[in-house]
């Protein structure tokens, strides 16, 4: 083709046809100037259209972890609930106990739940990568700001559990040091003719004062986490159901 171009500049300059000529170079020029300006429309119809695929890719994936978090979270609270009204009840039966010490006692050793329910990460690998890759430009602003909005929650949240936690697993620490725990890699298990006569050993008051920290130190936590939690988890399903509509 170009060949074929140049043999006919070459004839019209041959034959002195000047004007023809430049009249010919001009009407080249804008034929290549017009095939540039298709590329690159094609390019861009290109290059839209591989943003498009991604975008729809991150919105699928970011759809599937908040679907997650939602759950979780949901799971988490129930939970906590669970374990805070056994907490509250062992409250009112202290309270109108008689003989209060013994009734401490008897929670410690055979009712009371040692472990805490706490909720871990959050699924954020997408949102991680969207920031790592420059991709998040890739939605407007409104879910930019939501998915920044979201993650900062979470990480408030993560923090203030992570300080409640620290101070229930102290307490913890300190209280197996003296009293017997049912958990594993233990050799005094709770339960055990040797747990048996730890607690027959001990101090009602000594003991009553340090389960009281413990139990206090896991409400303190379950108080933060339900103030916490509820707010992210409409915080998650607000932006899910934005990702949804979007198309």
């Amino acid at each position: 083709m170009i060949k074929f171009f140049r043999k006919i500049r070459y004839d019209l300059m041959n034959q002195n046809k000047t004007t023809r000529y430049f009249k010919y170079a001009i009407g080249e020029i804008i034929l290549v100037v017009i095939g540039i300006l298709i590329a690159l429309q094609i390019n861009n119809w290109n290059e839209g259209r591989k943003n498009s695929v991604l975008l729809n890719n991150y919105k699928n994936n970011l759809i599937e972890d908040l679907k997650k978090d939602s759950i979780n979270i949901n799971r988490k609270i129930l939970e906590i609930k669970i374990d805070s009204t056994a907490i509250s009840n062992f409250e009112k039966r202290v309270s109108k106990a008689t003989k209060a010490l013994d009734t401490i006692l008897k929670i410690a050793r055979y009712e009371y739940a040692y472990y805490i329910s706490i909720h871990g990460d959050y699924n954020s690998d997408t949102y991680q990568v969207l920031n790592a890759t420059g991709d998040i430009s890739l939605f407007d602003s409104e879910i930019i700001n939501e998915l920044n909005a979201l993650h900062n929650l979470q990480e408030n949240a993560l923090n203030a559990q992570n300080l409640t936690m620290e101070s229930y697993s102290n307490n913890l620490d300190n209280y197996g040091r003296k009293y017997p725990l049912p958990f594993q890699s233990n050799l005094i298990v709770n339960g055990t003719n040797a747990a048996t006569i730890i607690w027959e050993q001990i101090s009602l008051r000594d003991h009553a004062t340090e389960f009281n920290a413990l139990v206090m130190s896991k409400g303190d936590s379950y108080r933060l986490s339900l103030g916490y939690l509820p707010l992210v988890l409409e915080k998650t399903n607000d932006l899910l159901a934005k990702l949804k509509k979007l198309k």
